[in-house]
Formats: C-alpha cells, structure tokens, sequence
C-alpha cells in the first residue's frame, strides 16, 4: 500500500528525529523527499514578532491595556 505522510523532524547525530508521534507501524520501510526549513512556522512572521517584541523593550512602553495595579497589590503575600 502506497501513501504519504508529511511530517516536521529535527536530523540529529545522523538520526531523523520526528517532532510528532509517526502513523506507521514498526518497522516500516520509505522513502524521504527532504526540504529544508528554518522554523516549523512561517520564518517571515517569525521574524516579524521578534522585532516587535525587540522594540517594545528597547522602548521601555508597554500598555497591556489591563488595570494598573498598586505596589501593595503586585507585592501581595500569603
């Protein structure tokens, strides 16, 4: 029976190590259609949020937009 399977593996001390749990019965034999990525997700959008993350701490402003708490409560203790 032919079928495929796409799945996301980190190559490791020569070994293909699956990200994931495999649907393929011990000792199965296949074929590997290798193409290289840099992250699991989109690398653009990836990026994206690193720089804004990046930003907002070079920029020392943060608003989360939650209500600001008083020094009594974010030091609360039991």
């Amino acid at each position: 029976m032919d079928r495929e399977q796409e799945f996301h593996f980190v190559y490791e001390h020569g070994v293909l190590r699956p990200e994931e749990q495999l649907d393929l019965p011990e000792g199965t034999h296949g074929i590997a259609h290798i193409r290289e990525t840099t992250a699991r997700s989109d690398g653009g959008a990836r990026k994206r949020a690193l720089e804004s993350i990046r930003r907002i701490g070079e920029s020392g402003d943060f608003n989360s937009g939650g209500r600001t708490l008083t020094r009594d409560q974010m030091h609360e203790r039991d």
